[in-house]
């Protein structure tokens, strides 16, 4: 069973992830997650005639810590797939990324294992100066080298968050950037902040997770393309903890579901 592009599922949840914008402290948080994964009974986007996915369950654990000098993550997602032929797929992605406070240097890492093979295996760091320097160690090393306007996670991610924190209006952004699945090629993202606000089930979370979330819809193009690989809409609050993701694919679409959140209190000199 080909799966498209299924490790943006892992690198494309990273929200929780600054610490300044525009000269305003953001309110992030510190935590650890666990999401529920399901398929999107409601998608309808199949071709007649080719199978298609028609069952997912698994799990997304997902955490960000600032260590005092960079956000840290390490996010792990588990599904299992049944395609309408009845053949089951496992699907085991693991990724982890370190981004320095000022954005200039990223640490990446990304393993996608199906049915416990290893599929895919990518290891490397990226610096900015006057162009952006991509070092890949593995799965052969190489030296790229992007436009200095191409953005990593943690810098781009930062506006979102700024918008959803600093105004109730909608707005759109589009932006260039870097963040390690294709280690090549950099994605163009076009991103939609919906000015409408609404809480999700408060017995989710704890009294320090402000019950307010807007829409954040995200459209991933790859190469180029005039069509996008991924479409992502999230619940995002100011502090930067999501409450839902829907990931929709050209021919599938996956719900994760916050099942459990647990705030950590991190002490910098």
């Amino acid at each position: 069973m080909k799966l498209n592009k299924i490790s943006h599922v892992i690198i494309m949840s990273l929200f929780i992830v600054f610490s300044y914008s525009h000269g305003k402290v953001l309110d992030l948080a510190s935590y650890e997650s666990i999401y529920e994964v399901s398929i999107n009974d409601k998608y309808k986007n199949k071709t007649l005639g080719q199978t298609y996915i028609k069952q997912a369950n698994g799990e997304l654990l997902l955490d960000w810590f600032n260590n005092c000098e960079s956000w840290v993550s390490n996010q792990r997602l588990y599904i299992n797939f049944v395609n309408s032929s009845g053949v089951g797929t496992v699907s085991d992605i693991h990724y982890s990324l370190e981004e320095n406070d000022d954005n200039s240097m990223m640490k990446f890492y990304l393993q996608v294992k199906e049915n416990n093979q290893l599929i895919k295996r990518i290891n490397g760091k990226a610096s900015k100066g006057e162009n952006v320097i991509v070092d890949i160690s593995s799965p052969e090393k190489k030296s790229l080298s992007f436009p200095k306007n191409v953005l990593f996670p943690h810098e781009h991610l930062k506006l979102v968050v700024s918008k959803i924190d600093q105004s109730d209006e909608s707005s759109i952004l589009s932006n260039k950037v870097y963040e390690g699945s294709l280690p090549e090629n950099f994605l163009e993202i076009t991103t939609f902040i919906s000015e409408k606000k609404e809480k999700i089930d408060s017995k989710l979370l704890t009294s320090q997770v402000k019950n307010s979330f807007r829409n954040v819809r995200m459209a991933y193009f790859e190469n180029q393309s005039e069509t996008p690989s991924l479409e992502l809409t999230a619940k995002i609050n100011s502090q930067g903890i999501v409450g839902f993701f829907q990931y929709d694919y050209p021919t599938y679409s996956l719900i994760m579901n916050l099942k459990k959140i647990n705030l950590k209190k991190i002490k910098c000199n």
